[in-house]
């Protein structure tokens, strides 16, 4: 579904990522890790045809990708509803813009997903009117309209207080269940996620030191992933 290859990637010449290699397969659910600064949001936007690699190979079987960028990343000016059209629609919106036909197809696909995640009343706001927790939900919306068939999510809970970071990873979990899209999610919020991946990656200094099962994780002997995991994570 998508291979990562040896990726590497630098800013200004200070490398960001080393040699990083890391495979998704269709269907799975994998969980990304490490520290802040660590390079997991680049790669994700490499993963997600945002960022070029400045080496390494990424082979993907399949053009249906979205990324949920960790700011949100919502067009201030656009409503609610047009920022969740917008990857139906090509970025061509207003809506209105769009032939009829067009139109009454985006609509039934954006008023769904609205509902699904409880923005229905909202979807003619802007941004700046909704709360952070919400503005998270209509990221995700906007990452999961089209049914892609590769899920990124960038930290989706980041700065959110825990009523509002369970709703997103309820919804995250309930959306995954119904389709089963290729999903990596990054976050820090370890408690809420590793307990719903198949498979946990860990970012350390540039490049994976550590791919495998939630058990695995418990007994993996790197100092720093170790120290990391246990500050946010109580293994059972």
């Amino acid at each position: 579904m998508l291979d990562a290859q040896h990726i590497s990637h630098s800013f200004d010449g200070h490398a960001v990522l080393r040699g990083v290699d890391l495979r998704l397969g269709a269907g799975e659910l994998v969980g990304l890790i490490g520290p802040s600064g660590g390079g997991k949001s680049v790669l994700l936007k490499i993963l997600g045809n945002v960022l070029q690699a400045t080496g390494g190979a990424l082979r993907v079987d399949t053009e249906s990708r979205s990324l949920m960028f960790q700011e949100g990343a919502l067009f201030d000016s656009l409503t609610v509803f047009d920022n969740v059209a917008f990857p139906l629609v090509g970025g061509r919106v207003p809506l209105y813009t769009q032939p009829e036909d067009i139109q009454e197809q985006v609509r039934a696909k954006v008023s769904e997903i609205l509902a699904r995640v409880g923005l229905t009343k909202a979807a003619f706001k802007i941004p700046a009117q909704l709360s952070g927790g919400m503005r998270r939900r209509v990221s995700l919306a906007r990452a999961l309209v089209a049914r892609p068939s590769v899920l990124l999510l960038d930290d989706p809970t980041a700065g959110l207080d825990p009523v509002a970071s369970s709703v997103i990873m309820n919804l995250i979990v309930e959306m995954y269940n119904e389709y089963k899209p290729a999903t990596l999610i990054v976050s820090h919020d370890l408690r809420r996620l590793l307990p719903i991946v198949q498979r946990v990656a860990a970012l350390f200094d540039g490049s994976i030191c550590f791919d495998g099962a939630l058990d695995e994780l418990a007994v993996f002997r790197h100092p720093h992933v170790q120290t990391f995991v246990r500050c946010r994570y109580e293994f059972a």
